[in-house]
Order: structure tokens, then sequence, then C-alpha cells
């Protein structure tokens, strides 16, 4: 097994800012979340209007995913963003078919003009594209409150079959080991707002991880996307295995270790289990269907956790930046390092920029060995 390990506190005092940096590139910006609320919040009243055909079922609509879990990644090469939503109806499941039930949300989609221009049909959800913004992925499902709160059945991919799943808890869940306020308490009527942009100086490190895990899937995987780990697979498993450290290196770090040692120690390969879920879910059932996703899986964290080991013992600003772009891709880092540079370059004609002792990463914080001052960073 690759020990992943973590260098000193200058290090990550160094290091830290810069992969906070690339995540806060990858994630929404404050005026497209506004954005996204306003479509989504359109959509759902369309919905849930009275007076519709659906209005008998009672349509919920909520974020499910990345969006309320805060760990948003702009795809790799791609404009839009893939917002994940659940429209629920208020309907036994046994009542119904998976089908049908798809067929129901489809058409009332259909029914509003700009929608339908706007809409494509997955094969288990509905999809209405903003160009250069985002997708708005709607997920038909029906209550199971019998199972347990939260509980829901939704089409499977053949839409032959019912698949159980409980979004609202799993987000729950994820939210609170991060110590995130929870989003979702009871159930009301009408579309349910988007929670609220997370202030970036407040995001947990557990968050910060979870994106760069999912970035450094995307470009590892962008040849293959068909073996690409699941992003609910990678998030409970760094929830899974986060130990509240503050440092997002650490806590990288931390999760790529104890990812290693789980699969070294399981008989067979990995089961991760939905933690939210009353019905038994092995999130990453697909991987006994495709051994081969499973294989490169196991590939893909421990040459993650190798590339991440060198990223601790190296030193030097060129040599840093060149393993952060290969892990994250040059866009967004190059952007990243050089903001960085400039908040030293200007700490430096404060007089505030120093070496940290040992990690050859430059700081304005509790410098040891000062710069003197010069017109031109890094030069």
């Amino acid at each position: 097994m690759t020990v992943v390990t973590y260098s000193d506190a200058d290090f990550t005092q160094g290091i830290d800012p810069i992969l906070k940096s690339i995540c806060e590139k990858l994630q929404l910006t404050a005026t497209q979340c506004r954005l996204a609320e306003d479509h989504y919040k359109a959509v759902g009243g369309w919905l849930e209007q009275d007076g519709s055909f659906l209005a008998r079922y009672r349509p919920r609509i909520y974020p499910q995913g990345s969006l309320p879990m805060g760990i948003t990644n702009k795809p790799l090469e791609r404009d839009e963003y893939d917002l994940d939503f659940i429209c629920e109806l208020q309907i036994d499941w046994r009542e119904t078919t998976p089908a049908d039930l798809f067929s129901k949300i489809e058409f009332r989609i259909s029914q509003h003009k700009d929608y339908k221009e706007r809409m494509e049909l997955g094969k288990r959800c509905i999809r209405l594209t903003y160009a250069h913004d985002f997708h708005l992925d709607i997920v038909p499902a029906c209550a199971n409150a019998a199972v347990g709160k939260g509980q829901v059945r939704i089409p499977d991919r053949e839409l032959q079959n019912w698949k159980d799943t409980n979004s609202k808890q799993y987000v729950q869940w994820f939210n609170a080991i991060a110590d995130r306020p929870q989003y979702y308490s009871n159930y009301h009527r009408d579309a349910e707002p988007l929670p609220s942009q997370e202030p970036f100086d407040a995001k947990s490190s557990l968050k910060f991880a979870v994106q760069l895990m999912k970035r450094h899937r995307d470009v590892a995987f962008r040849a293959e996307p068909d073996l690409a780990p699941a992003s609910i697979v990678l998030s409970t498993l760094a929830a899974e295995c986060y130990s509240g450290h503050s440092s997002v290196f650490v806590t990288v770090s931390e999760v790529l270790q104890a990812i290693q040692s789980r699969i070294l120690s399981s008989p067979g390969r990995l089961q991760v289990w939905n933690p939210a879920n009353r019905v038994a879910e092995d999130l990453g059932e697909r991987w006994g269907k495709n051994p081969a996703a499973y294989e490169a899986f196991k590939r893909w964290i421990w040459d993650f956790g190798k590339t991440w080991h060198s990223l601790g013992e190296t030193r030097g600003l060129k040599e840093i930046s060149d393993i952060l772009v290969y892990l994250f891709d040059e866009h967004p880092t190059r952007e990243a390092i050089r903001e960085d540079a400039l908040c030293l370059g200007q700490g430096r004609q404060a007089g505030l920029l120093g070496i940290a002792a040992g990690s050859g990463l430059l700081t304005t914080e509790s410098p040891v060995i000062a710069v003197p001052r010069n017109t031109f960073y890094g030069q």
C-alpha cells in the first residue's frame, strides 16, 4: 500500500489557499446560483401549479446531490453544470409503473413551450438545458414514506423497475459530518428553496477534498469516462474517512490512505453502502457488473495517493505548480496559482512576505525568513 503522508504545518499553510482557490473556481458563482434558483423555482411552479393534471399528486421538487451539499464542480471541457433535482409525486408506487410515472412528469413539462424546446429525455431523468450555464436534471419519484422519512422510489434506467433512494437524508448525513446546517427539516408545499451560497471561508475541508477528488477523477478518466467512479461513491467514502482536520491537504491525504486501507481489507470488491437509504443500496454496484471499472478505480486511488504524497514532499513553487496542473488540469489551476502569487506580491510590498521554514513556499502568515521588498514578484 502507498502510505499517503502529509508534510508539516508550514507546507499546508502554503498549499491550502491554492487548493481552496482551485475549488472556488470550479463551483457555481453567486450569479449562477441566483440564476439556477430562478429557473428551478419557475420549473417547480409549473409542475406544482394548481389546476394542472399533476396537482392531484401534490408534486414536490427539491435539489439533490452536489448543489445542496456545496460540492458543485464545473464539468471538464464543458460550459454547463449538472444540477440534480427530485420531483416527488404523492402517489403509491404500487398504483403506477416506473414508465407511467416518468411519462406523467415528462408530459407536464412538455406542456410549457419554453421547457419543451429545452427538454431532453435521459435514462432516469428529464433534462432542461440552459446553454452555457447549467442543466436541470429532474428525476421523477414517488413517495415511499412507509419505509422511512425521505424515502422515495425512482424509475430505473430501463423504466422497468423501481430503485429506492433517499436523497434528502443523504444530504443531511453528509452536511452533518461536514458541520453544515441541515437544509431539510420537513416537507412543505411549493418548490423548496435552494440552499444559500455558503461563505467560501466557512466551507469544511471535507467539501474542498471532495471537489478536488471529483476534479482529479474527471481529469484522470478523460479518455474513459464510463470507467470513472460515481460522485456519490467518492463523497460517501470521503465523508466516512473524514477525521475533521481543518487542512484541505491533510484531509485529502487521510481520505486517500483510508480508502486504500479499506480496499486492501475488503474480501472481493469494496462495498460502499448508502448510509441514508433504509433499503440496502450498494453505491458501487456497477463495479460488480463491470469489473474493469473497479480495477480502474483501484489504480486511480493508488496513483492519486502516490502523486499526492509526492506533492507533500516537493519544494519549490514551479515543481508544486506542475503537480497541481497534472492533477487538476491547466484551468483553473494556473489561474489559482497566479492569483496566489499576486496576493503574495502584495504582501511583499507591504513587507509581510516570508518563506515558511522547510516548505519552500512563500507565505504572508507568520513568516520565519523575511523576504525583502521587490518590484517584480517572483524574479
